[in-house]
C-alpha cells in the first residue's frame, strides 16, 4: 500500500490506544526523514482526532446523559483535525520507505495499568477537592493540567463526577479542556521533537480545531 497509506491506516488505529505515544514516534521519524514531514504530521493530525470517538465511548458506559452535549465539540474538533489531514496527505501523497511505527506501550502491561489506576484516584480526589474550594475554576485548572500528560484519566473522572453532582456542562467543558491541552502538547512534540516543518503542519489544524470545540462547547 506504500507508507503514506501504511502511515495513514496506523494512525487511526494507534489513536484508539495512544495517540500521544505514536506522535512522539512519528516526530523522531519525521526529524530522520524531512521528506516525509507532511505524511508524519497528517498521520499526527489523524490519531489526535481519532481519540475523540474513545471518549464518547466512555461517557457512553459511565454516562450517556453527557452524550448530547458532548457529541458537538467533539465532532467539530475531530472534523477540524480530519479534513486538514487528508488535504495535506493528497497534496503530498509520494511513496517513500522508511521503518513502520512500532508503539512501545501496552494498554495491558500491568504497570502501566498500576500508574493509570493511581492517576485516576489522585484525580477523582482532587477533583472533589478542587470543585469544593475552587468551583467550577478549580475543575477546568485540573482539566489542563492533567490533559497535559493523559486524557484517559480526567475523562473518566469527569464522566463519573457528573453522575455524583458536577454540572454536565462543567464536565463536558471540562472534558473538551483536557483535550484542547493534550493536542497541544502533541503540536508541541512535532515541533521540538520532529522539526519545524513537522510543527507548522501540525499546529496550525490543532490550535483551531480547540479553539473550536472550546467555543461550542461554551456556547452550548
Amino acid at each position: 500500500a506504500g507508507t503514506s497509506k501504511g502511515i495513514l491506516f496506523t494512525s487511526l488505529f494507534a489513536g484508539l490506544s495512544s495517540s500521544t505515544a505514536l506522535t512522539l514516534h512519528f516526530s523522531r521519524q519525521a526529524k530522520r526523514h524531512p521528506a516525509l514531514n507532511a505524511q508524519f504530521a497528517t498521520g499526527i493530525l489523524i490519531a489526535s482526532g481519532t481519540m475523540f470517538p474513545r471518549i464518547l465511548v466512555y461517557c457512553f458506559v459511565i454516562n450517556r446523559e453527557l452524550l448530547p452535549s458532548l457529541i458537538w465539540p467533539v465532532t467539530v474538533m475531530t472534523a477540524l483535525l480530519y479534513v486538514p489531514a487528508i488535504v495535506i496527505w493528497r497534496r503530498n501523497s509520494q511513496t517513500s520507505q522508511v521503518s513502520q511505527p512500532v508503539l512501545g506501550q501496552n494498554p495491558l502491561d500491568l504497570k502501566s495499568a498500576l500508574v493509570f489506576g493511581v492517576l485516576l484516584t489522585v484525580i477523582l480526589l482532587l477533583g472533589d477537592f478542587l470543585k469544593n474550594w475552587l468551583g467550577d475554576t478549580g475543575i477546568y485548572m485540573l482539566a489542563a493540567t492533567s490533559g497535559i500528560a493523559d486524557v484517559d484519566a480526567i475523562t473518566l473522572s469527569l464522566t463519573r463526577m457528573s453522575n455524583n453532582g458536577l454540572a454536565m456542562d462543567t464536565a463536558v467543558i471540562g472534558i473538551v479542556i483536557a483535550t484542547a491541552t493534550n493536542n497541544l502538547v502533541k503540536s508541541g512534540m512535532a515541533w521540538v521533537i520532529g522539526n519545524r516543518q513537522t510543527g507548522l503542519y501540525v499546529v496550525g489544524p490543532i490550535l483551531l480545531s480547540l479553539g473550536a470545540g472550546l467555543l461550542v462547547a461554551w456556547l452550548q
